[in-house]
């Protein structure tokens, strides 16, 4: 296959392969700090020491994911300008996200010693089953979304090798439409697999930092690229479009709902804008992979720096993709209207002015999609490793151990995503907004309760956990199996009166973390050892 490669694509892969030797230096050198002082804590969390710029780019890299350079823009060239309203919440949410639970969290962590999200929860209420519960919802929803951050790593290979579309027939796993897919996914699962095992959060973070110019950088050039490229529209008036201008009125040609809301087959109205605006303010800080970056900064300056690091750089990179979209409608009409998931990758490579260009931007999406299956794959690792095997079956465990089987489990599950990515989804990005949805309906209140509230019991956030969980996959469930039809071939969920699933799962994650609490009693210990200003009862 790789011999059938052209000399453009091989000058593409040229300059993607100097991305790739960065990161893999990145991954050797975080190794060397994974081995000094405590592996849990070093692997795991960095051993708190993150500062301003790489806690901002770290942040940055684990939400700006896939989805961000693959679901998004096929939003965008399907829907026009209303997935700008779709979108715009993102802009506080370094806001929401880091000022509403950063130092309290990092504060609780550091006096229990907590490593993970499920710890946070295990020790807060000394209750192991509180701490596994939270442990198999997070793996449940992060093993849907790094399905779908694989495929789009997948198709940005495929685009960057170049090479046509052809089935291959492999023995167990059956005919496949697209070898240059699967070739191009192995790839990318055995880059991503290996720098993650070998330097685990340091490696993770480091690599967030040099992924995070790649992106910026890639977007906004990217941005130039196809403003340039849009055709001139001259009116009837005899006045001349240019740029953004002409590509806003080539879309109005093709379809008047593409500039205005709520956009085409009434896209977002206004319940479902409403939801998004809380889908992106509120739930992102309900995100553990968020969560765990916050509980790894080293001090309260850090965190300040970063918010307002992380606030410019969401500003930069959504509105580049924004306009890099809306200008792809615009020269390419209807070309990706049947695979839209791929129009990021294909448009970076035919902007590009030369095939060195072309690969350096296809690293930006690529990058996005490392960021985040590296921070959701040391996740997983970390609850199956520390929250299951350490901490529940054996608090004994050698700490060489605990090494191995970090190493191990990582691995394994990079394999068995790889495998579910070989038949992925259409329009991935539905299933991240799943995946999203579920991790913060079922952690943002009962984690917002256990930092804030001393009156929290670990039966009303176990409550608050499942209530908000059930909630989410009831109403996909109810949809997948009600609706009349589905939108862009994704599993859309039932809207209950209109609004998205994430409204309810936060509402009846909030009534019944706070309804079952008020119903029991606190540890008085506890309260003591988390709450030592405040005492008496709320």
């Amino acid at each position: 296959m790789i011999s059938a490669l052209t000399t453009e694509s091989w000058l593409v892969l040229t300059a993607f392969a100097g991305y790739l030797l960065g990161v893999i230096f990145l991954g050797i050198w975080s190794h060397r700090l994974v081995k000094k002082g405590n592996f849990v804590k070093n692997y795991f969390v960095g051993g708190r020491k993150l500062g301003a710029w790489v806690l901002a780019l770290s942040v940055a890299g684990t939400a700006i994911s896939g989805g961000t350079f693959t679901g998004f823009p096929a939003l965008i060239y399907t829907n026009g300008w209303v997935m700008a309203l779709w979108i715009a919440s993102y802009m506080v949410v370094p806001l929401t996200a880091m000022a509403l639970m950063g130092k309290r969290i990092n504060q609780v962590a550091r006096v229990s010693g907590s490593v993970t999200v499920p710890d946070v929860f295990r020790d807060r209420f000394d209750s192991p089953a509180l701490g596994l519960t939270s442990t198999l919802l997070l793996f449940g929803f992060l093993i849907s979304n790094m399905v779908a951050q694989f495929k789009s790593g997948g198709l940005v290979l495929k685009t960057a090798l170049g090479l046509p579309k052809v089935a291959v027939e492999l023995p167990l796993l059956g005919i496949f439409e697209d070898r240059a897919y699967l070739l191009g996914l192995a790839i990318f699962a055995t880059t991503v697999v290996a720098y993650t095992s070998f330097g685990g959060f340091w490696a993770v973070t480091w690599t967030d930092v040099l992924e995070g110019f790649v992106k910026i950088i890639g977007v906004s050039l990217l941005a130039f690229l196809a403003i340039r490229s849009v055709q001139d529209v001259t009116l009837e008036n005899g006045e001349t479009l240019t740029g953004l201008a002409a590509a806003t009125k080539r879309l109005e040609m093709q379809n008047p709902e593409l500039v205005s809301a709520p956009g085409p087959n009434n896209f977002l109205p206004l319940s479902l804008a409403f939801s998004f605006f809380l889908m992106w303010s509120l739930s992102t800080p309900g995100q553990p992979s968020g969560m765990v970056r916050l509980m790894s900064f080293k001090d309260s300056q850090s965190l300040r720096k970063a918010m307002i690091v992380v606030c410019g750089y969401y500003a930069v990179t959504y509105s580049s993709l924004v306009i890099i979209f809306i200008c792809s409608r615009a020269i390419y009409p209807t070309e990706f209207l049947t695979n839209a998931d791929s129009v990021m990758p294909e448009m970076a490579r035919r902007l590009a002015p030369h095939p060195l260009i072309a690969g350096l931007l296809l690293a930006s999406p690529y990058a996005a999609v490392m960021s985040a299956v590296a921070a959701f794959l040391l996740m997983i690792s970390s609850s199956l490793v520390r929250d299951i095997y350490q901490r529940t079956i054996d608090p004994a465990v050698p700490d060489k151990v605990v090494k191995r089987l970090s190493y191990t489990m990582t691995a394994l599950v990079g394999v068995g995503v790889m495998i579910a990515a070989m038949r992925p989804p259409d329009f991935l990005q539905y299933l991240i907004v799943f995946a999203g949805s579920g991790q913060s309906s079922s952690f943002l209140f009962p984690m917002l309760l256990s930092l804030y509230w001393k009156r929290a019991t670990k039966q009303g956030v176990l409550g608050g956990m499942l209530g908000g969980a059930c909630t989410i996959m009831a109403l996909y469930l109810t949809g997948w199996m009600f609706n009349d039809k589905t939108i862009y071939k994704a599993i859309e969920p039932y809207y209950l009166f209109g609004f998205d699933p994430l409204v309810w799962g936060f509402s009846v994650s909030a009534i019944t973390s706070i309804g079952i609490s008020l119903l029991t009693r606190p540890d008085p210990r506890l309260v003591e050892k988390y709450f030592p200003q405040r005492t008496s009862d709320s």
